[in-house]
């Protein structure tokens, strides 16, 4: 074997008892940054966390993606070692705090079982919690401020302008009456709509008849309120595709069973106003910013660092 193949593949092996019968772990090294070392363990306890942050298995290719990640942060775990920064057991105690709010766990056993689904013990989510502050600092640190005027979101908002579109929306009342398994159960249902239909149209109030349907038990309505067209079931979508404000759709079945619905207003298509989009414009615009001179940092620190990445070897991992 070449002296460069034993460099790429060297091991680590990590006692696992004291006794006379040890068994030892070897693992490949796949990423290395000076002394800071993650092996392949180390990197499918990330996809491991990464899964279960997202509902989805890291897949193979996307493995070499993950090992990149894991070098970065590295790079900037070791120039925030040489700018001797440090994080507080308070910052990283308030840190794990909003965790828990931002995911609605309030009680320490779904923590515990959160932690027990990623793989995780607690000291070793501090530990990536304190990694993540440290490398939140140095960025910015390096990278600095990075102002953004208002003209730049307005020309951001111009070429993205169709990812802010909201579609047709129709604010409908509703009734629909259960279908029942006894026999002509579905005629005698569509003839009461049939019924409630034509009395609405010939004037009598829509909302009146549905409420008295309703406590009568015959089945269930009101107001729907304002809905976007693509959320509506289909059977519903296509009896109010032709109504106009104040018009009552013919009597349609769907597998809830049988509706009438009247349709009170149609909002056409239209485009959220920039005021209500600036901010999520301005975290697009620091996203790609702060990503670009990310890359730069990472980039210059990798010249001056000794690293060694290998994803070929978790292709190989079972």
């Amino acid at each position: 074997m070449s002296r460069a193949k034993l460099l790429a593949i060297t091991l680590v092996c990590i006692a696992a008892t004291a006794h006379a019968d040890d068994r030892h772990l070897v693992e490949g090294i796949v990423v290395r940054v000076n002394d800071r070392i993650l092996t392949t363990n180390d990197i499918r306890q990330r996809a491991a966390e990464r899964a279960a942050e997202t509902g989805v298995a890291v897949p193979p290719a996307g493995y070499r993606e993950l090992v990149q990640d894991a070098a970065d942060e590295l790079c900037l775990l070791e120039r925030a070692a040489e700018l001797k920064l440090e994080v507080g057991a308070d910052e990283v105690n308030t840190a794990i705090a909003q965790l828990r709010d931002q995911n609605h766990v309030a009680d320490d056993a779904a923590f515990e079982k959160s932690l027990h689904a990623m793989g995780l013990t607690l000291d070793q989510l501090r530990s990536r919690v304190r990694d993540t502050i440290l490398v939140n600092r140095i960025l910015s640190k390096e990278v600095g401020a990075l102002p953004i005027t208002e003209e730049e979101l307005r020309q951001r908002y111009e070429r993205e302008r169709e990812s802010f579109r909201v579609p047709e929306r129709v604010h409908l009342e509703h009734l629909v009456l259960p279908v029942t398994g006894e026999p002509g159960g579905a005629a005698s249902r569509m003839a009461l709509a049939r019924r409630l239909a034509a009395a609405a149209r010939a004037g009598a109030d829509f909302k009146a008849l549905v409420k008295q349907e309703v406590d009568a038990g015959h089945g269930s309505g009101g107001d729907l309120g304002v809905v976007a067209i693509p959320d509506l079931r289909p059977e519903v979508a296509k009896a109010v595709a032709n109504l106009k404000p104040g018009d009552v759709s013919d009597p349609f079945e769907s597998p809830a069973g049988v509706h009438v619905v009247r349709l009170v207003e149609r909002i056409l298509p239209t485009f959220k106003p920039f005021n209500d989009v600036s901010e999520e414009l301005r975290q697009r615009e620091l996203a790609d910013r702060y990503h670009a001179h990310l890359t730069s940092v990472v980039e210059e620190l990798k010249k001056r660092y000794v690293v060694d990445v290998h994803p070929d070897l978790m292709t190989a991992s079972p």
